[in-house]
Order: structure tokens, then C-alpha cells, then sequence
């Protein structure tokens, strides 16, 4: 009776490891996760909050630094916010759920934009939930242009970027916050920020 060695059977049970892989999501299927919104936001930030104060104490934020970048005439500069109010804020939806996708909410205060930043290997569709001034700047395709390109985005619009694309999200409104769904791919975001179009990462802040 012929007995395999242990490197046949080495490489029996890895040839087995593809069939397993696609037999157990039909033998243990996997749940649906539902990630609710007021799990992601406070209910000061399901309606526009206007040019009221920030106070909320319950937001991880990520406060936004303007970018060191000229940037279009159209484009106003980032606004300082109320006394402990963060402009740019963003929270996780649905991270670390699944290989290669995840989705975070964006929201940027009036008058507020997002650090000039690129995504590394991900790409990214943005999804606008509300909000009238919305714009996405772009890099310059060449070193000749002086600003970057504008794309304009309003409530229901799509934009869709592609990995290591710089770029850096604008709210030219007055009163009105820009709320966007951020959906990437990978399991969690990546977000390398710029001190300008092109230019050097920003250093992260010791803690």
C-alpha cells in the first residue's frame, strides 16, 4: 500500500485550500452588518447646522489644516471655525469589515476644505449627501498650470478618483455643510496628507 510523503501531502491539502475558500461562504454564509446613522453622527449633524457654534463632544474629528496651495479665485480660504469646533470632520461607517472596501462620512463646515491629499493605492468614489458649494480640486496635469482643475459637486453627484491622485475637497458655501459618503478600496482608508499640490507628506502631529 502506497503511503505519499509529507510533502505530497504538503501540497495535496494546499491544492485544497481554493475549493475550501469557495465552499465556506456557501456553508457558513456570512451577515449582513448595518452600521445605523446615528451610530456615525450626533443629531446636531443629520440637518445642516448652518454657521451655528461647534460643540459637540461625542465626534472623533479630524480638524483640517489649510493646505499651503494657491487655489482658484472662486475658491474661498478655509475658514477658522468656532472655539472647539472642528471644520472638517470625518467618521468611519463601514472599516475593516471586508477585503478590499470600505466607507466613511465627510463632512466639511461652510467655508472649510479638506488638506490637499491622495489615497495611495485606493480608489475612491465620493457620494454627496447634501450640500450646495461643493468642490473637488484636482492636481494640475502639468507643471505649467498654475491652479488646480475644479470639478463643481452637488447634492447626488458622483465623482470617482483614481489611486495616488491628489486632491482636496472644498465647501465654498456660506451657511450650508457638505456632507459626502467616501467609499474606498480597501479595508480601511488611507489618507496621506500634502503640504501642496505635488508637494511633501505632512508630518503627523506626536501625540
Amino acid at each position: 500500500m502506497y503511503i505519499p510523503g509529507p510533502s505530497e501531502l504538503f501540497h495535496t491539502m494546499a491544492s485544497l485550500i481554493p475549493i475550501i475558500q469557495e465552499v465556506l461562504p456557501i456553508v457558513m454564509p456570512a451577515s449582513i452588518s448595518v452600521t445605523r446613522s446615528a451610530d456615525i453622527l450626533p443629531p446636531s449633524e443629520h440637518t445642516s447646522s448652518g454657521d451655528q457654534p461647534d460643540d459637540r463632544t461625542d465626534v472623533s474629528p479630524k480638524t483640517v489644516i489649510p493646505a499651503a496651495a494657491p487655489t482658484p479665485a472662486p475658491t474661498p480660504a478655509p475658514a477658522a471655525g468656532p472655539a472647539g469646533g472642528a471644520r472638517v470632520i470625518s467618521r468611519d461607517a463601514i472599516v475593516g469589515q471586508a477585503e478590499s472596501m470600505c466607507a466613511t462620512v465627510l463632512i466639511i463646515k461652510p467655508r472649510s476644505s479638506s488638506l490637499i491629499h491622495h489615497n495611495g493605492e485606493q480608489e475612491t468614489i465620493l457620494y454627496v449627501t447634501s450640500g450646495t458649494g461643493g468642490v473637488l480640486l484636482s492636481q494640475p496635469k502639468d507643471e505649467d498650470e498654475r491652479h488646480p482643475e475644479r470639478h463643481v459637486l452637488g447634492r447626488g453627484d458622483f465623482a470617482y478618483i483614481p489611486a495616488w491622485l491628489e486632491h482636496q475637497a472644498v465647501n465654498e458655501s456660506e451657511f450650508e455643510d457638505l456632507m459626502l459618503v467616501v467609499i474606498r478600496s480597501g479595508s480601511a482608508p488611507v489618507e496621506v496628507n500634502l503640504k501642496t499640490w505635488g508637494g511633501a507628506e505632512m508630518k503627523k502631529a506626536r501625540s
